[in-house]
């Protein structure tokens, strides 16, 4: 009887045992999920990380980012774009994580923009003095008028437009990728440019080309720069800067149709186009508003 009682007493504290791991089990649960709930409760959406990074990215833009450090800045919108759409989902800590990081491309973004300016800035011709020859060499004598008979004479081709005249007077610049600073070589044909319209009363388009690689809109931004320096080089040679016009036509007409290094570095350059003959209109071609320059024909018109 004894053992039957003890027995008895041993099954009654195993279900016991057994009871309580399972209502120790359960509450173990109860409290996980209770502590998930809580945490979620907790999260809050990174609503200021995003203005942070929002504020960085404008700063950056107004900067010149965009143009000057294109990558960087493109990647800080990206992740921007990122967070944002995390955040929608109410993925809460990765969406900060991203407002962080995007925040912190657009500083860099910011910093490279300023340097890569300054730099580029910094490689922009200077007026040169003048020697002494110069100094002594009296007055400089006005341009001479020129006929479209005689330009056409030194007609190598015409505009990429089939506008205007290229001449053999007025030979072409060439630049190094991604760059629109002027070489030792572009400075003297560009000096040689300037002889020539010192003394020939002509309005010329200064054409800003790129090669193919590279966003559409970054090229046309950098063919313009193009231009731009080799107008500015003109005339702080002392061309009068009336008669230069600009214009860019980033990769859209190359020089060299291929898709190499030879024709790459063919392609980046500046054209001088003849467009017209002081403030004269040629007899060849047809009359102008004063908002149009109209070039010189050619061939059999």
């Amino acid at each position: 009887m004894t053992d039957r009682k003890q027995k008895d007493k041993v099954k009654k504290e195993g279900e016991m045992n057994l009871y309580q791991k399972r209502m120790f089990g359960s509450l173990l649960v109860t409290l996980g999920v209770a502590a998930l709930v809580i945490i979620s409760a907790c999260a809050k959406p990174p609503i200021k990380e995003v203005a942070t990074a929002e504020a960085a990215l404008e700063k950056a833009r107004t900067a010149e980012a965009p143009t000057y450090a294109p990558e960087t800045f493109k990647s800080a919108e990206q992740m921007l774009a990122q967070a944002k759409a995390e955040m929608q989902k109410k993925k809460y800590k990765p969406a900060k994580k991203d407002a962080i990081n995007a925040r912190l491309l657009a500083e860099r973004a910011l910093d490279e923009a300023t340097q890569n300016k300054a730099a580029q800035e910094a490689a922009q011709p200077q007026a040169p003095g003048l020697t002494e020859e110069e100094k002594s060499a009296g007055p400089v004598l006005p341009p001479q008028e020129i006929s479209v008979a005689e330009l056409q004479k030194q007609q190598t081709g015409t505009g990429s437009l089939d506008e205007g005249m290229k001449i053999s007077a007025l030979e072409a610049i060439r630049f190094n990728f991604d760059d629109f600073s002027l070489s030792e070589e572009a400075r003297q044909i560009l000096a040689k440019n300037a002889e020539w319209l010192k003394k020939y009363n002509v309005i010329i388009q200064i054409e800003g080309h790129c090669d193919e690689r590279g966003a559409n809109e970054y090229n046309l931004a950098l063919g313009e720069k193009r231009a731009k320096v080799a107008r500015d080089y003109l005339v702080a040679l002392g061309i009068d800067v009336a008669r230069l016009a600009i214009i860019s036509y980033g990769e859209e007409i190359p020089v060299d149709p291929g898709h190499d290094d030879t024709a790459w570095a063919k392609n980046r350059r500046a054209e001088f186009i003849v467009t017209k003959m002081s403030n004269k209109q040629p007899e060849t071609a047809p009359a102008a508003s004063p908002a149009t320059v109209t070039p010189p024909k050619t061939g059999s018109e």
